[in-house]
This record gives C-alpha cells, sequence and structure tokens, in this order.
C-alpha cells in the first residue's frame, strides 16, 4: 500500500511538473503578457500564417481560451502560433518589425486552393518569377476589391523568416483579369499574368 501511495504522489508531481513548463500568459488590451520572461505579444495581420508549428503546447492565455505553440523554426521569445488548420492566429513579440512582402524576400510561392482543407496545386522556386508576383503586387495600383472570381492562396516563404508564410490571395476574376488581394490591408491589385502558367499548368 506504502508503494502504491509513493508511487501516485510521484506521478503527480511529475504532472505538476510538466504542467508548470507551460507558460500562463494574460491578457492585457489584446495583447498576450509573459511576465516570467518579459514579453508582449501582438497579434499579427492574417497574412501571416505559420507553415509548421511543434506539438506541444508552450503557453495558454485562460481568458482568451487559448493554447499557443512554438512556430518551427523561430523562437518562442518572438513568435508563437494558435492551433492552425487554416484558422488561428499568429503573435509576434512588440520587440520586433513585422517585415513588409519585399522585406519577407519570397524564394519559394505555394499556389494553393482551400475546400474542406488546403491543397497545393504547385510551387514556385523560380526566383525571378517570385518577385515579379510581389513587385506586381508592391507597385500595382490598388483598385476596387473583386467580388467574383476563383480565388487561390498564394503562400510566400523565405529562408529569413522559416516556418511563416506571408498569405495573399489571387483572384481570376470574372472580368477576364487577374488579381491579388491583401485581406489585413484590404489591398486589391491587378496584377496582369504572372501566375497563369502556373494556375493553368503549363509550368510546375
Amino acid at each position: 500500500m506504502k508503494k502504491r501511495i509513493i508511487l501516485l504522489t510521484a506521478a503527480l508531481l511529475a504532472l505538476s511538473l510538466l504542467c508548470s513548463c507551460t507558460l500562463s500568459l494574460a491578457e492585457q488590451d489584446g495583447k498576450l503578457i509573459d511576465k516570467r520572461n518579459g514579453i508582449t505579444y501582438i497579434g499579427a495581420p492574417i497574412c501571416f500564417e505559420p507553415s509548421n508549428i511543434d506539438s506541444e503546447v508552450y503557453a495558454r492565455c485562460k481568458k482568451l481560451k487559448i493554447e499557443l505553440y512554438p512556430i518551427t523554426g523561430q523562437p518562442t521569445s518572438e513568435w508563437l502560433s494558435e492551433p492552425y488548420d487554416g484558422i488561428g492566429g499568429v503573435w509576434y513579440a512588440d520587440t520586433i518589425t513585422l517585415p513588409t512582402l519585399e522585406e519577407f524576400d519570397a524564394d519559394k510561392l505555394y499556389i494553393c486552393v482551400e475546400s474542406v482543407i488546403t491543397t497545393a496545386l504547385g510551387v514556385v522556386t523560380d526566383k525571378t518569377d517570385i518577385d515579379a508576383v510581389a513587385d506586381s503586387f508592391i507597385n500595382g495600383t490598388p483598385g476596387n476589391i473583386v467580388n467574383s472570381g476563383k480565388s487561390y492562396k498564394v503562400k510566400f516563404a523565405s529562408e529569413k523568416y522559416p516556418g511563416i508564410f506571408y498569405n495573399l490571395l489571387y483572384i481570376v476574376g470574372d472580368d477576364g483579369k487577374n488579381y491579388i488581394y491583401d485581406r489585413s490591408t484590404k489591398t486589391c491589385v491587378e496584377v496582369g499574368d504572372v501566375l497563369t502558367k502556373y494556375i493553368s499548368g503549363e509550368s510546375q
């Protein structure tokens, strides 16, 4: 009987130690506060997504009822992510400045369709083509938001920001024109045929 009590006590202690490893974050004015490490996290615009998150919970915020996970390849002192399956927020430390699409310096681009799950139709690895896509959006003239057409997610990836996607929408409009739309800034730019050959399957 004494042996069972000892084993039970040891198990409870191990569980307690395991739970204590998970940070508790406070919510204040829409931000998440890590008092233990002196870090304040801010919710990132929805154009930022994790490409991969670790399996173990790193922190919890009871007030918002969310769990936060490390983004694979990024320090937890700078980036965290909610559980992600197409929906879920990314949080970043207020000590860093979010990159613009140009500063993100993408070297890979995934073209995806989304229904129940997100499926990649193709991957663009030609840096010239990727830069052309980014440049067409950055330097294009914003116009009205397109209300009808076929939409694709274009997820930019960069060695400078491993584990993170810069996600925009590519829309083949019913008007015969092509657009890129940033949902976070509500910016819509006509971009010509920069991705046509990849969407149509002419290039893989």
